[in-house]
């Protein structure tokens, strides 16, 4: 599912004719959209007189601007405004898209609201009913009666996904949610031994947002007679620290409610796959024998075979694109449906940026793999989709880094990023002519070889080798360092 399925069917034409403008230089020929889109050139005129009505009537029409001359069109934005803005405008006029706002905030649809509200009438208003059940499908969900139904999971994992992926400015959820569910932040904090940063602090509050409204608007949610069946290590840590937090603020608890908050949480990227949690929850992945470590065993097998996995990449690497495995494997294994927060514009883009050095057929035959494996049915096309073909071209693009000889340092001060810099570049002078290096500030979520930092720091504990450095100008210094890389050279 994309963003722009939400959209009528004018403002999805107006989407393109703002993409194809935009991704043309800001100029097109009348010709050019005719055929792109195939449509008439009477309809091409309509949608543009319609989005220029748009522009002037959310007064926007001083920061982008279409003019047209003849058969030539041009578009002018100005560069500190960013297109998206007038998706989420057309998303708002959009009734699909409101009938989601109004079953999350209300928990049930009334065509009379509707038709009052948006002037439709009542065939209109079940075509979206029906135009909308068809989207739901791959959420394995639909609206019966006005009501939302299916497995309550699924409908909370729906909510998410629309208001992570359809809103790329989270400042109003950020404000919405300032002070709520900190505490539960904390508590994950120390049981867990990890560190968020504020977009994973952002997903586990938007999910909490959703959970205690789906409480208060759904008092006979559906769980599925299997929800004990998946594979869940490491649930106890995890069920804990929930059941602490809703204790502590008086919140009815269940063990379905800690089921649904473990597989959000361990399956959509609110942890670093560089984080110790990661590592550990992977190795519980591998004692427990889960169908999870099974799917990665399938993948990284065929990956051995055809030879993207060098022999020489150290364990400890190959374990993180374990990690980014699981962390795409586990949504397709808890959850059905996604959306992706973009149009098929930037898809193209997204993965013709990332492609580079692999031809694409890599990941295509990466695909088919796992749908035989893993897909059985073929009902769910889990794994031939562009959510995927996404994911196991970036995870490619990982092997790809890390299949290059040169050893990865990541240089970390706490006091300046610039002395760091300086770090960096005086490391690059002495020992860069001599062996095969590259030199980094230090990132949470990369990998390195190995970790200089002028303090001792626990996240880096995760790293092969760590060297704390006093002076990085002193010769003593840089000949540690100098003796972790010849040591690490001896061993690849």
């Amino acid at each position: 599912m994309l963003k722009r399925d939400f959209l009528e069917k004018p403002y999805d034409y107006m989407n393109d004719i703002l993409l194809f403008l935009y991704n043309n230089q800001g100029r097109a020929t009348k010709n050019e959209l005719v055929s792109a889109f195939q449509i008439s050139l009477p309809t091409l005129n309509e949608y543009l007189s319609f989005l220029q009505t748009f522009l002037e009537e959310n007064k926007i029409d001083d920061q982008v601007v279409i003019t047209m001359q003849g058969e030539n069109i041009s578009l002018k934005k100005k560069p500190t405004f960013p297109l998206k803005e007038v998706v989420v405008l057309f998303l708002d006029k959009s009734i699909k898209f409101q009938m989601v706002n109004k079953l999350f905030s209300k928990g049930e649809l009334s065509c009379d609201y509707f038709q009052l509200t948006y002037a439709i009438s009542s065939a209109t208003y079940y075509r979206k009913i029906t135009e909308l059940n068809e989207l739901l499908k791959e959420f394995r969900l639909q609206i019966k009666r006005g009501k939302l139904v299916g497995e309550e999971k699924q409908i909370r994992y729906f909510f998410f996904s629309f208001f992570w992926f359809l809103f790329e400015d989270k400042s109003a959820l950020e404000k919405e949610t300032a002070n709520q569910y900190l505490g539960f932040v904390d508590i994950l904090k120390d049981s867990l031994n990890l560190t968020f940063d504020p977009t994973e602090v952002l997903q586990i509050k938007l999910w909490m947002k959703i959970s205690f409204r789906r409480m208060t608007t759904e008092y006979s949610p559906v769980i599925s007679p299997n929800y004990d069946y998946p594979d869940r290590p490491l649930f106890e840590e995890i069920n804990l620290a929930l059941h602490t937090y809703m204790k502590k603020i008086d919140r009815p608890y269940t063990i379905y409610e800690a089921y649904m908050f473990y597989d959000f949480f361990c399956s959509l990227n609110n942890f670093s796959p560089n984080s110790a949690f990661a590592f550990r929850l992977a190795e519980k992945q591998r004692q427990e024998s889960s169908y999870l470590n099974y799917m990665n065993k399938v993948i990284l097998k065929y990956l051995k075979q055809q030879g993207y996995l060098s022999s020489y990449a150290s364990s400890t690497r190959l374990l993180y694109i374990e990690n980014l495995l699981f962390q795409l494997h586990s949504q397709l294994y808890y959850f059905d449906g996604f959306i992706l927060p973009f149009d098929n514009w930037t898809i193209k883009s997204i993965i013709h940026a990332h492609r580079h050095p692999f031809s694409g057929n890599e990941v295509f035959e990466l695909m088919d793999i796992a749908t035989k494996k893993f897909d059985q049915d073929g009902e769910k096309g889990n794994f031939k989709n562009k959510f995927t073909e996404i994911h196991y071209t970036i995870i490619l693009n990982h092997i790809a880094e890390l299949n290059e000889e040169k050893i990865s340092i990541g240089v970390y001060h706490s006091l300046n990023p610039f002395i760091g810099d300086l770090v960096i570049q005086h490391l690059t002078n002495i020992l860069g002519h001599k062996y095969p290096i590259k030199a980094e500030a230090y990132k949470e979520d990369s990998h390195y070889d190995i970790v200089l930092s002028n303090i001792y720091r626990e996240t880096g504990e995760k790293q092969d080798l760590i060297y704390i450095f006093s002076d990085i100008g002193n010769s003593y210094d840089m000949a540690e360092i100098e003796k972790l890389i010849i040591q690490l050279i001896g061993t690849r």
